[in-house]
């Protein structure tokens, strides 16, 4: 039996230090975990990014809980499980070795950030505007050199950045029917090259998120959130979903809302809200009293961007389309 157990710490000991410190390169990798090992720690190792880590989770069925991984498990880098041993061995006291690591953040990722666009209280003011393109063209995309009408009159200079969009319509509760602001869309971003004048200057698109058009409106660049970490909600907040970013009545997984709750009800980005339907009142023929039913759970959001009173989300899950004024409430 000892022998057996030494043969068994002889294998895994060799695939540690053959896997030690080499990216997988092509074909079937594996690691051993150590002592202080996370998913977050080996993926940023490995693949030269720890937001890689549900990667290796999915390349490793095996892993109940990605935030107890244990020295001597072996880890696939690359599809195929290898059939080792996962436990490691003393050989001297032949007693597992189980230790509690430190989970990997988590977090949700986004790749457009800033393109979910907001809702403002009032109409998002702007700086100035797209005059027209060096090259006569109806929709401006990435690359495209432009004319603006701010110079040295607004104070701006090469290199300065601005956000280009667009305000829409007048947006209105869907169940209360009083005003809540105005839709913005976030068309792009573009990058002033040179100054021409008082009010005149150059200009270069530098990423479009939608077609942008001459006359589109332009103001100092804003940073957005490009991804977000989950978080609990605080205090118990419920809302309706108040509009979507297409003009469409539905929307499903994948689709932008907005939600008429924000920072003044303790909404932070990266809270989760579950959405409902609406509940039903029927009469029981018993009593020949209404009972209402509890609204039933249809999909998940996380907020992305939050302003006083109301939030940007992306819907996670949905078993049905989501109806403008469906009711919402933060997970906690």
């Amino acid at each position: 039996m000892h022998f057996r157990l030494l043969i068994i710490f002889f294998l895994v000991t060799t695939f540690a230090f053959a896997q030690g410190g080499s990216s997988p390169k092509g074909g079937e990798s594996i690691y051993v975990v150590k002592s202080g090992d996370t998913l977050w720690s080996i993926s940023n190792r490995f693949f030269g990014n720890p937001l890689l880590w549900p990667r290796l989770w999915e390349l490793n069925p095996y892993i109940d809980n990605p935030n107890r991984i244990y020295p001597g498990n072996v880890i696939a880098l690359m599809p195929s499980q290898p059939d080792l041993p996962v436990v490691k061995i003393n050989p001297e006291t032949k007693v597992q070795e189980i230790v509690d690591v430190m989970p990997p953040r988590p977090i949700y990722y986004y790749s457009l950030g800033g393109s979910e666009g907001f809702i403002s209280p009032d109409e998002w003011e702007h700086m100035g505007v797209i005059l027209t393109s060096e090259t006569p063209k109806i929709i401006l995309y990435d690359g495209d050199k432009v004319f603006t009408n701010l110079g040295t009159h607004h104070g701006v200079k090469p290199g300065d950045k601005f956000t280009v969009f667009r305000t829409s319509k007048q947006v209105l509760h869907p169940i209360r029917g009083t005003r809540v602001g105005y839709k913005v869309a976030i068309l792009g971003e573009l990058e002033i090259r040179h100054i021409l004048g008082k009010r005149k200057s150059s200009a270069i698109v530098t990423q479009s998120f939608r077609e942008i058009t001459r006359g589109a409106k332009i103001r100092p660049h804003r940073p957005f959130v490009k991804e977000v970490s989950i978080k609990k909600g605080q205090r118990e907040t419920y809302g309706y979903v108040i509009d979507t970013k297409n003009p469409v009545q539905f929307g499903s997984q994948g689709s932008i809302v907005y939600i008429d709750r924000g920072s003044e009800h303790s909404v932070v980005a990266g809270n989760t809200f579950s959405i409902y339907t609406h509940g039903r009142r029927i009469k029981d023929p018993d009593s020949g009293k209404e009972v209402k039913l509890p609204g039933i759970l249809i999909g998940k959001m996380v907020v992305l961007d939050v302003t006083e009173n109301s939030s940007t989300g992306i819907i996670t899950e949905s078993s049905r389309q989501i109806e403008m004024g469906s009711p919402v409430s933060l997970d906690l």
